[in-house]
């Protein structure tokens, strides 16, 4: 009987640790957003400056530019920049930029 209730509290604090364990887990996956930013663009050649000034910003993952829907896909990881941080750093580029949409984990790639 003094085994089966020690066998019992051995199993007992096995689950305990493991579902505290997997919680540990989820919390440490850096989460991500993607964030659609209207920017007025003036040519062709803006795109190029957008991608090159925002795709070094730290927490930037990816990011797509329109020049023809005059818009700014990006993907970060929220635990290093924020969607002001990000909307700040193309107005630092010289753009009038507006955020349209905030979605999250999008994939960019079907974009």
């Amino acid at each position: 009987m003094k085994n089966l209730k020690t066998i019992i509290s051995l199993v007992v604090c096995i689950f305990i640790l493991s579902v505290v364990s997997n919680d540990v887990k989820a919390q440490k996956k850096k989460k991500t957003e993607t964030i659609t930013i209207s920017v007025e663009m003036s040519c062709p050649s803006c795109v190029n400056k957008i991608e090159k000034g925002i795709a070094y910003e730290k927490g930037v993952k990816d990011l797509i530019v329109s020049y023809e829907k005059e818009t700014v896909i990006i993907k970060y990881k929220t635990k290093k920049t924020t969607q002001e941080k990000l909307l700040k750093a193309i107005e630092k580029l010289g753009y009038t930029a507006n955020i349209v949409k905030i979605n999250e984990n999008t994939d960019l790639k079907n974009k």
